[in-house]
């Protein structure tokens, strides 16, 4: 987190030589401190006193926010939050740099170490100063000789570090990308401001105060704030409170599947890649929600790296969970998928993962559970996300909109309300959802964001109202907090002059703001927060991307394996073709919301890295519209031995912002597809890299083609876990995470229907037609039984008792010779008019060894046994209720009256 600031006096300055030769400029892009820059973030600002001064005062700032790769070190520890580094003028007079052996300018709880990272900087000690190189250890400059500050430009930011120099005539400075001109004075000092709390008078006031509790503090806090100053909290980029020394910060860093590129978040020197996991619809084919609770672990992770190298915020918009409802939408490929279970347990793993680890004083980061409500549309038949209204039964909110939401309450700091309506009211302006439901209902504490310029556009695009103080007003008391936006910042003063909200309403909002910077230890000691010891050195390290392969090999989808053609042999002597248009995909494999990956193994790569002799073909982009390269492709089929067909989507069919109009393979890649299978000699393995559904109908029955694997958008280790699973280094075990349909299936409903049940249904729950593969299919390399632990004969129950539900255990083995992974899926089918077809209440992965065995547990609640009226309440309805556990099957048959189950609220 890094931030500017306009400080008191400040406590320490240090002075140096203001100008460094073009011999220096040289010299620092080659020395080891730019090769390795330090971890310690800071905030600087040029500022400009006058030649003649020789105190200081009240400056002008000129905003800048710098990775400076100086880092200086005293005797003593001073605790505190963030660092603010700022270049000052400063006249000859040695009175004029005063340090104080307490003061240490670390983002850590003590001095930098030679063995932390970090190039060149000063050791200031009580008569001396000397400048230190951390890969040599010693003395490089005496006290006697000149210091200057050499500033080159890196990636558009100011990387400052420490030169030996003679002079001052050749000083130059870069800022955003632009030589200025050399200040007028020939000094710069080092002003160091410390944390919110550190420095006299504030840190007597209660807010600082780290014996109180989170409340008192807060409330203490807010009670001081002028108007405007609360005005300035309400927008992602806050602003910061000079007079309390309270630094800005930026609210928006996205974390979906990785760090990844946002306001919040900069990539470059030390931070210029982060760990890029598979693309969510991956993670939700696992079905491994232990997978899904490291993965955030080792997000918050490198989250917390970036921000203690001043490269990103800790307020994270992640995870999506919204219900993958249309196979059209653009955005489904960010949730887990179609199934509402599945995806309340990959919210609850998720964020529990990202913002809880080994120091439960304080949240590691900060998750937002988004879009709520009912958001999944993009632009579809001239409607854009901006101004759809979503018409969403009571019955459709129970059943499938909120699950997810209500287990993401307790648990998230955020939620993130959506562009679009529900039932006539924009969701950043809906009392319902936002306060009757999530807080009132599911437990929700934490504060609520808008989607970005969701608030103005209540006004501009929903037209709910018709003034900037009433949009301001339908927003803060609907329930959001924090806009994504300057429409609050720039309205609320009106709103509060016209009185369409008080200022108790602004306490609210900004109070809960507070609360999490509280929470996240912005203002508490450094000595006490472990968080702030997590560096670079813990961004993509051999475990990070470990877990990321195993990630993509959890989440390959084996739908067909005709003859057990696969696993491949693989020998020097194999020839393989790889033909397609994500045959050597890269970026593709991450999908959307990414960072800077490490690296990208492509497909072709990682099946040439199994040793086998590779031959590429496109045959045609994406797009497909120029079949001119076919006949490339036909020829290396026709030549291989075998055929690896890598055929699917991109963001340029699938995005957000961007649903697609039909479900079939993009432009001319069927043709491909038919193409290849007809010329090759040997077997063809189809590999589809896509993240929401395409109609495969053609290969799931054709025999040239015996093998299809889904691949969905597979991260930066994409390629090496196809090959991984063509070759049998590994055996998957992933299950489709949504249903495939035919391509017709678009032409027989509307996006626009937001009904489950309208014919021909959504999702496994409620479609009526054939789908080429359903949720929850995939092979193994090797075979399963299942069976009972405890005996479970059928049985006869009250619809009184069912409220207590039914336990169940069952023995899963491998009956196989190879090792391997098991999903076991759990559901429950009815015989009630009106349920759903089929419902998961319960999924388990099991790896097992040949011959291994495990028991599991499943607990069918209640609400297993019960239906969701038209009016969104649950009952316990007299019917037939079949449970399926893998191959197991146990009828429950309920009579007696309905029993109603109510809605408990969360804690």
């Amino acid at each position: 987190v890094t931030a500017n600031q306009s400080p008191v006096t400040p406590r320490s300055r240090i002075r140096h030589d203001a100008r460094a030769n073009q011999a220096g400029k040289r010299a620092v892009q080659s020395c080891a401190c730019c090769r390795s820059p330090p971890r310690i973030p800071f905030s600087v600002g040029v500022r400009d006193f006058g030649e003649n001064s020789s105190h200081l005062r009240r400056p002008t700032t000129y905003k800048m926010r710098f990775s400076i790769l100086l880092l200086l070190s005293v005797t003593h520890v001073a605790f505190g939050g963030i660092h603010n580094v700022q270049l000052w003028h400063c006249d000859d007079a040695a009175a004029s740099q005063v340090w104080s052996e307490d003061l240490c300018l670390t983002h850590n709880q003590k001095c930098v170490h030679l063995r932390q990272n970090g190039g060149m900087f000063l050791q200031a000690g009580a008569s001396s100063h000397q400048l230190t190189h951390r890969s040599e250890s010693k003395q490089i400059a005496d006290p006697g000789n000149k210091l200057c500050l050499q500033a080159p430009s890196v990636d558009g930011l100011l990387a400052l570090s420490v030169q030996e120099c003679s002079g001052t005539e050749e000083q130059q400075w870069v800022r955003n990308g632009q030589r200025v001109q050399p200040v007028s004075a020939p000094n710069l000092c080092l002003d160091a401001t410390q944390s919110p709390c550190e420095n006299a008078p504030f840190n007597t006031y209660k807010y600082c105060n780290i014996s109180m509790s989170f409340i008192e503090r807060v409330t203490d806090l807010v009670e001081r704030l002028q108007t405007t100053e609360k005005i300035g909290q309400l927008g992602t980029g806050a602003k910061s409170i000079d007079r309390l020394q309270i630094p800005s910060y930026q609210w928006w860093s996205e974390g979906l599947h990785g760090v990844a590129g946002s306001p919040g978040v900069h990539f470059g020197p030390p931070t210029p890649y982060a760990t890029s996991f598979p693309q969510v619809i991956n993670l939700g084919a696992t079905f491994n929600m232990k997978l899904v609770s490291a993965m955030g672990a080792v997000i918050s992770t490198e989250a917390r790296a970036f921000a203690n190298a001043g490269h990103a915020g800790l307020t994270y918009f992640a995870p999506n969970i919204n219900i993958y409802r249309d196979p059209r939408w653009g955005r489904g490929q960010e949730t887990p998928g179609e199934d509402p279970h599945l995806t309340s347990e990959y919210a609850k793993n998720f964020v529990n993962g990202m913002q809880f680890g080994a120091d439960s004083s304080y949240f590691k980061v900060v998750a937002t559970c988004k879009h709520y409500a009912a958001y999944d549309l993009e632009n579809w038949n001239h409607v854009d996300r901006f101004h759809f209204n979503a018409n969403v039964s009571d019955q459709d909110f129970v059943e499938s909109y909120f699950p997810a939401f209500q287990a993401c309450s307790p648990l998230a700091g955020s939620i993130m309300c959506s562009y679009n309506a529900v039932n006539g009211v924009p969701s950043c302006a809906n009392d319902f959802i936002l306060n009757q439901m999530a807080r009132g209902q599911f437990g929700f504490r934490g504060y609520m964001v808008s989607d970005c310029g969701a608030i103005e556009r209540i006004m501009s695009a929903h037209q709910y109202t018709k003034t900037p103080e009433a949009t301001v007003a339908a927003g803060i008391h609907g329930g959001c907090d924090l806009d994504c936006g300057g429409f609050y910042t720039a309205n609320t003063q009106t709103a509060l002059d016209k009185k369409t909200i008080s200022e108790d309403d602004l306490n609210n909002s900004v109070g809960r703001l507070f609360a999490f910077r509280f929470l996240l230890g912005m203002f508490d000691p450094i000595s006490q927060q472990p968080y702030e010891e997590i560096g670079v050195d813990e961004i993509n390290t051999e475990e990070h991307q470990a877990l990321a392969l195993e990630a993509a090999r959890e989440s390959m989808v084996l739908l067909k394996n005709a003859g057990n053609v696969l696993p491949l042999n693989a020998s020097a002597s194999l020839n393989v073709a790889v033909i397609g248009p994500n045959s050597a995909a890269t970026s593709t494999m991450q999908g959307n919301y990414h960072g800077t990956a490490p690296y990208l193994i492509s497909p072709q790569a990682g099946i040439a890295k199994a040793g086998v002799k590779v031959t590429q073909v496109q045959g045609c982009d994406v797009k497909c519209t120029d079949t001119s390269k076919f006949s490339d492709a036909t020829k290396a089929a026709a030549a291989a031995d075998v055929v690896v067909l890598v055929v699917g989507l991109d963001q340029s069919q699938e995005s957000e912002g961007h649903d697609r109009t039909n479900i079939s393979l993009p432009g001319h890649q069927l043709d491909l597809v038919k193409a290849v299978a007809a010329a090759a000699k040997g077997p063809v393995v189809l590999v589809v890299m896509t993240g929401g559904p395409v109609d495969i109908t053609y290969a799931k029955t054709e025999t040239k083609i015996p093998a299809i694997i889904w691949a969905g958008y597979p991260g930066q280790s994409g390629g090496e876990a196809i090959s991984d699973v063509i070759f049998g280094v590994y055996n998957p075990g992933g299950r489709l995470p949504y249903t495939i349909y035919p391509d017709e299936y678009v032409n027989q409903i509307s996006m626009f229907d937001m009904s489950f049940r309208s014919t021909p249904g959504r999702t496994y729950k409620f479609f009526t037609g054939e789908a080429a593969y359903g949720f929850g299919d995939g092979l193994s390399y090797t075979t399963f039984s299942y069976d009972w632990t405890e005996r479970m004969a059928d049985r006869s129950l009250s619809t009184k008792d069912l409220r207590d539900g039914v336990n169940y255990r069952v023995t899963v083995a491998n009956t196989g010779k190879v090792a391997g992974d098991d999903v076991v899926l759990a559901y429950v089918t009815s015989s009630v008019p009106g349920a759903p077809m089929k419902l998961l209440f319960g999924f388990e992965r099991v790896k097992l060894a040949p011959g291994g065995s495990r028991a599991l547990f499943f607990a069918a609640p209640s609400e297993t046994f019960s239906t969701v009226d038209d009016k969104g309440e649950r009952h316990i309805l007299a019917g037939t209720y079949t449970v399926s556990i893998g191959a197991l099957r146990h009828t429950v048959t309920a009579s007696g009256s309905s029993v109603h189950l109510p809605v408990t609220k969360q804690e």
